[in-house]
C-alpha cells in the first residue's frame, strides 16, 4: 500500500516502558466496558505513556485502528476540532461546521481516539468528546488529563505513584529488584552506567533514593540519568540538600517531588543545556534537530553546539526522542515545557524567540514551494504537513501581532501546496480569512493572501466565492502596486480556471494561454505555468482537439521533470489519461491514470484520487470490464459522498462519468450490477485505491452483517424506516436528528445501492430483513 502523510500515529518512543501492569490492565478492561476512559494523575505522573502503551495493546481490537490527538500545543478551545480532524487525516472540502465533519466521519467508525494533554482545554474536550461518543456508538475515547473532564458515563484511572520499597523487599535484593519503583531507576541507570546492577551493597540506597522520589515515574528518571556523572552516594546526598531546599519553591499544582526534582536537574545542567532547555518551548510540538538549530541559536548558543546540546539533555531525560519513519524527532514533557517557558519568560526573550520561530517556519512554508529543485517534493511537502502544529503557532502569532500580519499573508499564501495539494483546503481558508481580517488592500502581501483563497475556493468548488473574492481583488490591487504585473497574471490565470470549470473553453484557452506565454520563457511562477499548461491541455481535450492537448500536456511534463514537480506531473497524466481515453487507448489511459493515482494518493489529493477513480472506472468499461468499472464507480462515489464533493471537478468530466455509470448499470444484469455497486461502495478509501491499482484486495463487503453491506448501521436504520414508510421529516424525528442529516443519509443509500427512488430502498431493506440477499 503507498504510505500517505501520518499525522495522528501513536508516538513511540526511544525508551522501553517499566512496570504499571495493573493500570494498564485496568485501562484495558475499561476500554471493553466504558466508551471514555480518562487517565488523570500529577504531571510527571506518566499518563501519557500508559495511555499510549495501553491504546497499543488493544490496537487490533478496533478495525479502525488508533489515533493519537496531541492536544498540548493548542492552545485555542475553538482549534480543538482542526486538531482532532488533523490526526485523523480528515479531509472535507464541504462548508459544514468542523464538528459535524468529524460526527459525519466518526459516526460508523470502530476506533480509539486517544486525546493526548486535556487539562488545558478540559471543557471543550469534555463537550467534543460527548457530542462524538453520543453519535458515533463504536467509538472509544482514551483521555489524558490533570482533572477528569466530567462527561457522564466516564471512567477515570487514576495513577498513583510506582510502588515503593516495602520492608519485606528491603530484606531481599530480589524482593527488592521486583518493585515497580527500583526497577525503573535500574532500568534508566542501565541506560548510563551498562553495567551496573543492583547488589546487597547498594540496595539500601537506591531503596532510599526512590522512597525520597515517591515513586514519581518522571523524578525518578530525573535522577537515575545523574549516575553518569556521579556516585548513588553523591545523588542521595544532592538529593537530600535539593528536596528540602527546593519543596517550597513550586506551585501547587505540581506534586512537590516533581517540581523539586525539575528543578534540582535544572541547577545540574551545563549552562548551554539550561539555556536551550528555556528555549525549547517555543516549539508547541514535536521537532528535529535542523529546527533546533534554525530557530534557538544565537551568539550565546552558536547552531554547532545545538545538537551536541540537545543530545545532552536527552542523555538527562530533559528532551524525549521519538522514532519516526523518516528519522528521530524530539518532544517535551509538558511539565519540562512549562518550566522552561518559565525561565525564558524571566530572560524577557519570549518576544524575540517567537519571531525567530515564525521566521524560521516561515522559510520552511517558502522553500517548500520550490522544494522540487532541490530535492523530493514528496518528503518536503510532507515535513512541512508534519510541522502544521508548530506552523499554526507561527499564524497564530501573525494574527495576534498587527505588524506581523503581512508577514503571516506571506506564509499562508506560501503554504498554498499545504492546502491545496496536501487535503488541508479547511485550515488554509481559516488561517487566511483571519489573516485578511484586517484590512491591507493594495499591498502585495494582501493581494497574495486573496488570491490564494481563490485558489482554495476553486478547488473546493465554490466558483461563487471564487469570482467574487476575484472581483475584490482587481478592485484593491490598482496597476503600480508592487508586484502588479505579476498579480495580475494569477488573477488572469485564476479567471480562465473558472471559465474551464464552468463550460467556457474557449474564453479559458485564451487567458491560460496569455498565462503560458508570459511565464514560460523565464520559467517564472511555476505553481501557477504549471497548472495552467494542464488545465489548458484539460480544455483542449474536452474541446475536441486531444492532438493539440497532447503536445501542451508532453511539454508540460517535461517542465515538470526539469523542475522537480511531482504534483504537477500527476496533474498532466491524469489528463494525458482523458487524452489516450479520447484517442480509443483504454489501456494507455489506464497507465496514465494510475502513474496519477499513485501520486495523488501520497500527497493526500482527494479530488485528485476521486478523478483518478472514475477515469480507472470509465477505461474499465472501454475494456469491457463492467463489473469492475460498477464498483471502482460506487468506490469513486463514496469518496466524493464521505470528503463532501459531489459537484467539484469539470462539468462535462463528471457528465461524461455519469453516461458511462450508467451504460454499466444498463448493461450488466441486474443482480450483478447491485453485487457491484455494494462491493465498490464498501471497499472504503485505501482498499478502493490498492484496488485501482490492480492490487489483489477482496471485494466482498467488510461490515459483520453481509446483507446489509454496503450500508452503515445508521443507513440500515434508516432504509428500514423509509421501508415502513415514512417520510424524512418522521424519520428524523425518530432518530432525534435534523432532516438534513436523513436526507445525506438517503442521498449516500441511493448511490451505494445504484437506486433512483426511496421506493427501491424499501423494496431492497424488505428483503434484507427477510434474509434475502
Amino acid at each position: 500500500m503507498i504510505r500517505r502523510f501520518g499525522t495522528g500515529e501513536l508516538p513511540m518512543e526511544a525508551t522501553s516502558f517499566v512496570g504499571r501492569k495493573e493500570e494498564l490492565r485496568q485501562v484495558r478492561r475499561l476500554l471493553q466496558v466504558s466508551r471514555l476512559v480518562t487517565v488523570t494523575g500529577v504531571a510527571g505522573i506518566g499518563k501519557t505513556r500508559v495511555a499510549v502503551r495501553a491504546a497499543s495493546e488493544v490496537l487490533a481490537t478496533f478495525a479502525d485502528g488508533v489515533k493519537f490527538v496531541e492536544l498540548a500545543g493548542v492552545s485555542d478551545p475553538d482549534r480543538l476540532e482542526q486538531a482532532v480532524a488533523y490526526a485523523l487525516e480528515l479531509v472535507d472540502l464541504s462548508v459544514r461546521p468542523d464538528t459535524e465533519v468529524l460526527v459525519e466521519h466518526l459516526r460508523d467508525r470502530q476506533m480509539l481516539l486517544v486525546l493526548d494533554t486535556c487539562e488545558h482545554l478540559v471543557d471543550a474536550c469534555a463537550r467534543l468528546a460527548q457530542t462524538l461518543l453520543e453519535s458515533s456508538p463504536n467509538l472509544r475515547i482514551l483521555a489524558t488529563s490533570r482533572q477528569s473532564l466530567g462527561v457522564p458515563g466516564e471512567h477515570i484511572v487514576a495513577l498513583p505513584p510506582m510502588a515503593l520499597p516495602g520492608p519485606r523487599a528491603m530484606k531481599s535484593v530480589g524482593a527488592l529488584s521486583r518493585c515497580e519503583s527500583v526497577t525503573l531507576f535500574l532500568e534508566r541507570v542501565a541506560a548510563v552506567k551498562p553495567d551496573y546492577a543492583l547488589t546487597g551493597e547498594n540496595a539500601e540506597e537506591i531503596a532510599e533514593i526512590c522512597t525520597k522520589l515517591d515513586g514519581i515515574p518522571l523524578a525518578i528518571e530525573l535522577v537515575a540519568v545523574r549516575m553518569r556523572a556521579f556516585t548513588l552516594g553523591r545523588v542521595r546526598d544532592l538529593l537530600d540538600d535539593r528536596l528540602w531546599l527546593l519543596s517550597g519553591r513550586v506551585t501547587a499544582s505540581r506534586h512537590p517531588t516533581v517540581g523539586a526534582t525539575v528543578d534540582w536537574s535544572h541547577d545540574l545542567c551545563t549552562p548551554d543545556e539550561r539555556l536551550l532547555w528555556s528555549r525549547l518551548p517555543v516549539f508547541v510540538s514535536d521537532f528535529d534537530a535542523a529546527a533546533a538549530e534554525g530557530v534557538c541559536a544565537d551568539e550565546a548558543l552558536p547552531a554547532e553546539r545545538i545538537l551536541p546540546t540537545l543530545l545532552g539533555l536527552v542523555d538527562k531525560s530533559i528532551v524525549i526522542p521519538v522514532k519516526r519513519e523518516e528519522g528521530t524527532a524530539y518532544r517535551l514533557l509538558d511539565i519540562i515545557r512549562e518550566y522552561g517557558a518559565a525561565r525564558l519568560a524571566e530572560t524577557g526573550d519570549e518576544g524575540w524567540l517567537r519571531r525567530r520561530h515564525l521566521r524560521y517556519h516561515f522559510e520552511l512554508a517558502l522553500r517548500g514551494k520550490e522544494s522540487g529543485r532541490h530535492g523530493d517534493q514528496v518528503e518536503s511537502w510532507s515535513r512541512v504537513r508534519r510541522q502544521w502544529p508548530n506552523i499554526r503557532a507561527a499564524l497564530d502569532l501573525c494574527v495576534q501581532d498587527p505588524e506581523l500580519r503581512e508577514t503571516g499573508l506571506m506564509m499562508a499564501a506560501g503554504l498554498w501546496y499545504l492546502w491545496v495539494a496536501c487535503g488541508m483546503l479547511r485550515e488554509g481558508r481559516d488561517q487566511l480569512e483571519r489573516l485578511l481580517a484586517q484590512p491591507m488592500p493594495g499591498s502585495q502581501a494582501w493581494s497574495w493572501g486573496l488570491l490564494t483563497l481563490v485558489y482554495i475556493a476553486n478547488a473546493r468548488g465554490d466558483l461563487d466565492e471564487a469570482r467574487l473574492l476575484l472581483e475584490r481583488c482587481r478592485a484593491h490591487s490598482p496597476p503600480g502596486t508592487p508586484g502588479a504585473e505579476l498579480v495580475e497574471l494569477v488573477q488572469l490565470k485564476m479567471n480562465g480556471t473558472l471559465a474551464s470549470v464552468e463550460g467556457d473553453p474557449r474564453a479559458a484557452e485564451d487567458m491560460l494561454g496569455t498565462v503560458i506565454e508570459r511565464l514560460r520563457p523565464n520559467r517564472e511562477l511555476p505553481e501557477v505555468l504549471l497548472p495552467a499548461m494542464v488545465e489548458l491541455g484539460t480544455c483542449l481535450v474536452l474541446g475536441g482537439e486531444p492532438e493539440a492537448a497532447g503536445r501542451i500536456l508532453l511539454e508540460c511534463r517535461e517542465l515538470c521533470d526539469e523542475l522537480g514537480e511531482v504534483w504537477a506531473n500527476a496533474h498532466a497524466d491524469y489528463v494525458l489519461g482523458l487524452v489516450a481515453r479520447t484517442e480509443g487507448d483504454a489501456a494507455r489511459a489506464v497507465g496514465h491514470a494510475r502513474d496519477s493515482l499513485r501520486v495523488k494518493t501520497r500527497f493526500s489529493d482527494t479530488m485528485g484520487v476521486v478523478s483518478c477513480l472514475e477515469l480507472l472506472a470509465c477505461a474499465a468499461a472501454d475494456e469491457g470490464d463492467l463489473a469492475r468499472a460498477g464498483r471502482l464507480f460506487a468506490a469513486a462515489r463514496a469518496e466524493r459522498l464521505d470528503k463532501g464533493l459531489i459537484e467539484q471537478g469539470y462539468p462535462v468530466v463528471i457528465e461524461e462519468s455519469a453516461r458511462c455509470a450508467q451504460r454499466v448499470a444498463a448493461e450488466l444484469p441486474r443482480r450483478e450490477a447491485e453485487q457491484a455497486v455494494r462491493e465498490g461502495a464498501a471497499l472504503g478509501s485505501e482498499r478502493a485505491i490498492a484496488y485501482a491499482l490492480g492490487e489483489d484486495v477482496a471485494t466482498g463487503p467488510a461490515v459483520r452483517d453481509s446483507r446489509w453491506a454496503p450500508l452503515t448501521r445508521r443507513e440500515r436504520e434508516v432504509a428500514e424506516l423509509v421501508a415502513e414508510g415514512l417520510t424524512n421529516r418522521q424519520i428524523a424525528h425518530r432518530l432525534v436528528v435534523v432532516q438534513r442529516t436523513v436526507d445525506s443519509h438517503v442521498e449516500h443509500i441511493l448511490a451505494k445501492l445504484g437506486f433512483s427512488a426511496r421506493t427501491q430502498i424499501a423494496a431492497w431493506a424488505i428483503r434484507q430483513r427477510r434474509g434475502h440477499v
